[in-house]
């Protein structure tokens, strides 16, 4: 009996040990897949060509539109040389995003996208890549080609937090299903490119997922961007001035690790002062913004007109507030802001001068739309 009990332990553990050895080797291969294409947009955007051609298989094959919509056939090197090396290192005017990739064994795909606003169109680039003598590369690509509108190359960033569970508790938290849907769901409708930042990166926490609503379950079911939610960008990889805008989401976990980040307070405050963006915050989202001082050392909010989730509304015998007391408008008004709310389950938007608040899920389309209306000013 002792015999096959240390067996069937030996056997857990080398199960424990193989999955958590076959999760890094995922993780590594994503990341390695991920400076292949990065390798391919920087090398297309900067006419770089030993990037481009580092990226692809010598052997690659590429079909592409070609004059009159006839098909055209090359191969990644001959791709490379559309790329004038006398023009190297010098903006071109694509803009690329990777949006998704999927690893199988020692195959993958990935998909990007490629905005060119002067020529007014939008690319969905989707690759083929093997891992060849350890080394990633595309051994096909294709791509798809559609009017754009020259907003397109504008991005928005969308702030989320990492955190699990409220502090000193068991009690689960999470990012705002409904806002984040709904808040990408009108930038993307508006031609805008979302990107999803959070203090750590990677997968994030949700709540309030629910299916019985068309929009939710339909980006409950879209692959890419829940690929977008699983991999969200580390806020050590954002740069500001690629951005327009940036707007923090509700949920429990905003309430935790994300008010405190001054990384993602210098963002915030470079997109607001130095660059004239736009900064909002859906419901408790507002958490994230309260911190924000700027250079004069007063806070952004002081004086401003703001609404988030009001104590009216609270619901204090829920297990949520009695482990983790919180209010959202006490702190709007402990940092000097005017706050004011609307009806409970109503669209209720504040917009002061470049700052847009939301005060729940209902208001996220509104939030993004004042944000574009800002914005496109």
């Amino acid at each position: 009996m002792i015999q096959f009990l240390l067996r069937t332990v030996l056997a857990c553990c080398l199960l424990s040990i193989t999955a958590a050895g076959t999760a890094a080797t995922v993780d590594q291969d994503e990341n390695a897949i991920r400076e292949t294409v990065r390798l391919y947009l920087h090398g297309t955007s900067f006419n770089v060509q030993e990037e481009i051609n580092q990226a692809f298989y010598a052997s690659s094959r590429l079909y592409l539109d070609g004059k009159n919509d006839a098909e055209w056939e090359l191969s990644g090197p001959e791709y490379a040389k559309l790329f004038s090396k006398e023009k190297a290192m010098q903006f071109n005017g694509r803009h690329g995003r990777l949006i998704k990739i999927d690893v199988s064994g020692k195959v993958a795909t990935a998909k990007a996208e490629i905005h060119i606003p002067q020529q007014g169109v939008r690319y969905v680039d989707v690759f083929l890549l093997k891992k060849i003598a350890g080394n990633w590369k595309i051994v096909s690509k294709s791509a798809d080609r559609e009017p754009a509108a020259p907003r397109q190359a504008r991005k928005v960033l969308l702030v989320v937090s990492n955190v699990h569970q409220y502090p000193g508790t068991k009690v689960n938290a999470g990012n705002n299903f409904p806002e984040l849907a709904y808040t990408y769901d009108a930038f993307r409708k508006a031609g805008y490119t979302v990107d999803f930042v959070s203090p750590e990166g990677g997968a994030i926490p949700l709540e309030m997922i629910v299916t019985s609503d068309e929009l939710l379950k339909k980006h409950l079911y879209d692959s890419d961007f829940m690929w977008a939610l699983a991999h969200t960008k580390p806020v050590s990889e954002i740069k500001a001035n690629d951005y327009a805008g940036m707007a923090f989401v509700g949920g429990g976990a905003a309430i935790v690790g994300i008010p405190e980040n001054k990384a993602l307070q210098d963002i915030a405050l470079r997109i607001y002062e130095q660059q004239g963006g736009v900064i909002a915050a859906i419901c408790h989202g507002t958490e994230g913004i309260k911190n924000l001082k700027l250079r004069d050392g007063t806070f952004l909010i002081q004086g401003k007109v703001l609404t988030s989730f009001p104590d009216a509304f609270l619901n204090k015998e829920s297990p949520v507030y009695k482990a983790y007391p919180f209010s959202a408008e006490a702190s709007i008004k402990g940092h000097g802001g005017i706050f004011r709310h609307g009806a409970n389950g109503k669209i209720h938007v504040e917009v002061d001068g470049r700052l847009v608040t939301g005060m729940s899920w209902e208001s996220s389309v509104g939030v993004a739309e004042s944000m574009i209306r800002l914005i496109e000013q």
